[in-house]
């Protein structure tokens, strides 16, 4: 499965992919919004892990783009990540 991680906390974004590479999953990071729309177009992921707070626009609107460039017929399934309470 290959799965985009949007995580902007950097031993937060190698602590998933080290467990995602562990299961055999195939992993690309972004650390902003602009880079995961860029990493989204470029890679087709399966699953999106998105965090909510971004240094560039909050998880809400990258999901918002997300859903606004998918291909008819393509639904990709994104997961929310936050330490928020």
């Amino acid at each position: 499965m290959k799965i985009l991680v949007v995580e902007d906390t950097r031993s937060n974004a190698v602590l998933l992919r080290e467990i995602l590479l562990r299961r055999g999953d195939n992993v690309v990071l972004a650390e902003s919004g602009a880079q995961a729309l860029a990493a989204y177009s470029s890679a087709a992921p399966d699953l999106v892990l998105l965090d909510v707070v971004l240094p560039d626009m909050d998880g809400h609107a990258v999901a918002r783009q997300i859903r606004q460039r998918e291909a008819a017929g393509r639904w990709t399934p994104i997961i929310f990540l936050s330490g928020l309470t």
